[in-house]
């Protein structure tokens, strides 16, 4: 008698536990957003100038800002333009000078195309990476 108490017993404890651990909910990986760095700079073999985009998507005051960097030549890293980001999900437009850009954010970087049609792909860096 016991023994089949201590049976039972057992198989009711292992019954709660599994019930337990089976009712939690998987932890929910973090979705990505649209704030971020995305950039991709690139150094000439040959020339040595610095050609590319970066850009710095920031959440402010109710809004979105960007810091844009474009680099069109030259040793150093191009003159930060501070503008408004209009964010909708995960979509991105912002305007520098008259220049016009709208894109797309990804988990792993940002699709850009300007007024003229042209696109481009902006990876995503980690945020520390702006400040090196």
């Amino acid at each position: 008698m016991k023994l089949t108490m201590r049976a039972l017993l057992s198989f009711v404890i292992c019954l709660l536990v599994i019930a337990t651990a089976l009712a939690r909910k998987p932890e929910v990986q973090p979705t990505a957003t649209a704030a971020g760095v995305y950039e991709n700079f690139t150094v000439g073999k040959e020339s040595g100038d610095l050609e590319g985009m970066r850009v710095v998507i920031v959440p402010a005051a109710g809004g979105y800002y960007a810091i844009v960097q474009i680099a069109q030549g030259g040793a150093e890293d191009p003159k930060p333009e501070f503008v408004e980001a209009k964010v909708k999900g995960m979509t991105v437009a912002f305007s520098v000078g008259d220049e016009k850009f709208t894109g797309t954010a990804t988990a792993n970087g940002l699709r850009l195309k300007n007024s003229a049609g042209e696109s481009q792909v902006l990876k995503r860096k980690s945020c520390s990476s702006y400040f090196r």
